[in-house]
């Protein structure tokens, strides 16, 4: 009996190789087009993607070598990895490449159907719901909203002045949830002031579930990863970030039921709070007249959380290192914030605006540590690209934007700091992608661009930032949001 069971089992085994190896081979033939990385029988390339230390630079590599296109596999699974200007442009202006890649889906639990990983109608109407909450008379009256969880940070900071190095990271994803949590909810859940907070926690641990899965070709399978400790931890953490959100979500509802007052209403303190991106969604109606579902409003916050605080953090963590690094650029800035903002400590929306050296150093630093190194999509049915040039269905397509800013025959002197390139800089289409481009480019990027320059303004109005005093190195790792393996290490003068 055992005997028969696992000549059963091996010819299972090997009907689904042959099936997969005919699949491969078919795909192979309809891409001959594209130059084919070398990998092993059956697990492909996936040891070269182990590491998320080296995962960067093995997208550089492969980029460089095949000239900005080549496929390779991960246990059979096709991808396509992108950095050439024109194909980048063809795959993120397409309206039929709208699908995400099935990474994406790692985040299912948490954000469900929520528009970072939605598709068709379901993306379209939250997309048309949530885009007047990034208008510019929205996002004004943000900027009163940022001025107290930055005087948090800023005491955070000061208890760092003078030490030899630090990691500013953690302090920054802090301020970042902190300042997500009152413009997209309205409330205050003390994150700043909360050494170990279970929320932030929970956050992290869900980035870095969804890259283990992306590279991993066993707990890729759900049927798989379902019986590790892994899927456990997740589910803990699931069911806590859902709690805080729909415990935050029914007291606003509740709150606005009272007051009947949809477009400001009062804190506990009696002080008129702005409309925040909740409010917005619990106002909204779908295309039949009907208040939004709780479940909807809560995929949705949950997403504009995960995908809000941890980007930023990231694009101001490396904007100060790149400071600390290049103390010319840093004096430039401060010059510039002195001339605008003069004797008045407020900072307004409209002078925001006028840092445009600050902003160049935002570019700058976002082109070499993009806060997504790269973004993928999957074809749901045949296409054809140009001169019958065709990707076949299932295909999952990498954009690396990382490799994009990083390519010499883009940017001279790619690998160094320097935000005067911006200023003259006619780049080509499709070569700048922090925020991504196309139909799915990132719907909150304007804010976050307020949100880093309101911190670094406040930052260096107070600090010197200066670098570590042991290595300045950052080893880059590439989860779902760009992290420094090592920390983001700088060290903090006072100005005063």
């Amino acid at each position: 009996m055992f005997l028969s069971i696992s000549h059963v089992f091996l010819a299972v085994l090997v009907l689904l190789l042959s099936v997969c190896y005919r699949k491969s081979r078919n795909l192979k033939e309809k891409l001959w087009w594209i130059p084919i990385t070398p990998g092993y029988p059956i697990i492909g390339n996936a040891l070269e993607f182990a590491d998320t230390t080296k995962t960067l630079e093995t997208m550089n590599r492969y980029m460089l070598k095949y000239r900005g296109c080549c496929y390779f596999t991960l246990l059979f699974r096709p991808l396509l990895l992108i950095s050439d200007a024109k194909l980048c442009e063809w795959v993120l202006s397409s309206t039929t490449i709208l699908t995400k890649s099935i990474d994406y889906q790692f985040l299912y639990n948490w954000l469900e159907g929520g528009m970072l990983i939605s598709t068709g109608s379901e993306w379209r109407k939250a997309r048309r719901i949530l885009s007047p909450a990034f208008h510019f008379a929205i996002l004004e009256q943000f900027v009163e909203v940022f001025e107290s969880p930055t005087a948090i940070f800023l005491d955070c900071l000061r208890k760092q002045v003078d030490k030899d190095s630090f990691n500013v990271h953690p302090v920054i994803v802090n301020y970042t949830l902190d300042i997500i949590c009152r413009t997209a909810m309205g409330v205050d859940l003390k994150v700043q002031e909360e050494s170990q907070n279970d929320y932030v926690a929970a956050v992290d641990a869900m980035c870095k579930t969804v890259v283990e899965r992306a590279f991993n070709p066993l707990k890729s399978f759900d049927i798989i990863y379902r019986l590790t400790p892994d899927y456990y931890r997740e589910m803990r953490n699931v069911k806590l970030l859902h709690s805080v959100s729909n415990a935050v979500i029914q007291k606003r509802r509740n709150e606005m039921e009272r007051q009947k007052d949809t477009v400001e209403s009062v804190n506990d303190d009696g002080t008129k709070r702005k409309m925040a991106f909740l409010d917005l969604l619990l106002q909204s109606r779908d295309e039949h007249g009907q208040p939004l579902s709780q479940e909807f409003i809560r995929r949705e916050v949950d997403t504009f959380m995960f995908a809000g605080h941890d980007t930023t953090a990231s694009a101001i963590s490396f904007v100060l290192f790149c400071l600390a690094n290049h103390p010319d650029a840093q004096n430039e800035a401060l010059t510039e914030i002195k001339e605008v903002l003069g004797e008045q400590k407020k900072i307004s929306y409209k002078e925001l605006q006028q840092m445009k050296y600050l902003e160049m150093v935002i570019k700058e630093s976002l082109r070499l540590y993009p806060s997504v190194p790269f973004y993928s999509r999957k074809t749901t049915e045949e296409v054809v690209y140009e001169d019958g040039k065709v990707i076949p269905e299932g295909v999952t397509l990498i954009i690396s934007a990382y490799a994009i800013h990083r390519n010499p025959h883009v940017y001279e002197q790619p690998d160094k700091f320097i935000p005067s390139r911006f200023l003259n800089l006619e780049s080509k289409p499709f070569t700048y992608l922090p925020f991504s481009a196309g139909p799915r480019n990132c719907i909150g990027q304007k804010f976050a661009m307020l949100v880093m320059k309101f911190a670094l303004i406040n930052v260096l109005s107070n600090f010197e930032v200066l670098p570590s005093n042991s290595s300045c190195e950052v080893v880059l790792s590439a989860e779902t949001v760009l992290k420094a393996h090592n920390g983001v290490n700088i060290r903090l003068k006072s100005r005063t």
